[in-house]
């Protein structure tokens, strides 16, 4: 149940925030000041894997995008006439390693902004260093849901003050496969999962696994395996999969892992008897090239394909620009880290701008993260809004991997979008409490 909100407490605080913003500007015009704007450029850092089994299909592409979204926003004039000085940081390195090196983009290099991080354990560590050292952290791909979780109502502060996720969480990727499953599949009778053991596939699981149980709760769970990251072998795995006999395995493998299980089980011929779910799947097919296996359950985490056109005009313009641009420079299309870049460096472009108007001059980064907090502005992908709790909203997209002429690689055949509402846990709610209350 809904809690109920009165009509004058409603009131009360749609006025203060309202307050809030307009008195921000409405002080600088009364003293008739102005708040002036640095020449020297704006740094940001861009933290994603340049070394290591992430670098090729996640953490290069996504630093390919933001120098290309720089380059974009300085040739158009920067950000309020200041232009960007992109410094473009290496993720690899374990935990420790970039608590340490935000600790020092914050504090010694005195960046604007952190826009980065890929693993769910970097994010998990280094996000809550956003509102002790002072600094603005968009963490820009990292999944696991449990980053954000936590604000009791939309009337609490968020998680974070000063600390973003401008995407959505693993949830809307195992939530829109189980959906998918039960329209396009509603036979099945057995599943199975091969996921990283840690956070970023025991979350997937666990999420999968509950909203399968919720819509069909006929399935049986028959085995779940947990290699490590960077695990170089999957014959094991691969051989117990088949042993098992299911229906569809579901799999949040990524980087070099899925791309390494993905050669293995087409070398056992696993994909003859079984199909594949994979929760972040989209950049595979491109990475393994024609081999890979057509009939592939494949989601996009979020709407981020090369081949969907958005409703919205300025979107759709942005994708036309978008996959060209990338297509031009790096000689692939983009993936959905591309996206995922794309969405943090303008979610602080289009913040900063708003804050600005408000202020009536450069803002301070807590008057950033106000403008920030329930923007919506337009992506390549569609509108992107940043709700209340700090985390991204999105809908998602999920197709099923066939061969045509066209390309070197599967395209997706069969695509279905499942609205933003659908997929995305409302504030204040637990994801596996929102799936636990479906009726």
């Amino acid at each position: 149940m809904k809690k109920e909100v009165s009509r004058r407490k409603f009131l009360k605080y749609m006025g203060a925030t309202a307050l809030t913003a307009g008195s921000l500007g409405a002080t600088s015009k009364a003293l008739g000041q102005a708040k002036p704007i640095p020449k020297d450029p704006i740094k940001i850092a861009a933290v994603s894997f340049l070394t290591g089994a992430a670098a090729a299909p996640f953490g290069i592409p996504g630093d390919n995008t933001y120098k290309m979204c720089a380059d974009k926003i300085n040739a158009e004039g920067g950000i309020l006439g200041r232009k960007i000085d992109l410094q473009s940081k290496d993720e690899a390195g374990g935990v420790d390693a970039q608590v340490k090196l935000c600790r020092k983009l914050i504090l010694e290099d005195k960046v604007d902004v952190v826009l980065g991080y890929i693993s769910s354990a970097s994010c998990l560590a280094v996000l809550p260093l956003a509102d002790e050292l002072g600094g603005l952290i968009v963490a820009y791909d990292c999944g696991t849901h449990e980053l954000m979780e936590g604000a009791k109502s939309p009337y609490d502060v968020p998680k974070f003050k000063l600390g973003f996720r401008s995407k959505a969480h693993l949830g809307i990727d195992n939530i829109a496969l189980a959906l998918y499953i039960k329209k396009n599949y509603p036979k099945i009778n057995k599943i199975a999962g091969i996921n990283q053991d840690y956070a970023w596939g025991r979350d997937s699981w666990l999420i999968f696994e509950t909203a399968m149980k919720k819509l069909m709760p006929q399935v049986q769970m028959v085995k779940t395996l947990w290699p490590p990251l960077g695990n170089t072998d999957f014959t094991a795995h691969i051989s117990a999969l088949m042993g098992s006999e299911p229906d569809i395995v579901h799999s949040s493998l990524w980087g070099g892992d899925a791309v390494t299980f993905s050669k293995q089980a087409l070398g056992m011929g696993f994909f003859k008897k079984i199909r594949m779910a994979y929760s972040r799947g989209e950049p595979y097919p491109q990475e393994v090239g024609k081999d890979y296996p057509e009939g592939q359950i494949i989601c996009c985490a979020g709407t981020h394909y090369f081949l969907y056109t958005p409703k919205d005009k300025a979107s759709a313009d942005l994708q036309k620009w978008f996959v060209g641009e990338y297509q031009k420079r790096y000689g692939k299309y983009p993936s959905y880290p591309c996206y995922h870049a794309f969405q943090a460096i303008f979610a602080y472009k289009h913040s900063v701008e708003k804050a600005a108007k408000a202020v009536g001059g450069w803002p301070t980064i807590e008057e950033i993260a106000k403008a920030m907090t329930g923007i919506t502005f337009p992506t390549p992908s569609g509108m992107l809004t940043i709700r209340e709790d700090h985390n991204g909203i999105e809908d998602c997209l999920v197709g099923i991997t066939k061969l045509t002429p066209k390309y070197p690689f599967p395209i997706l055949d069969k695509m279905e979008i499942f609205p933003a509402a659908q997929v995305n846990a409302p504030i204040g709610m637990k994801t596996v409490d929102w799936i636990n209350s479906w009726k």
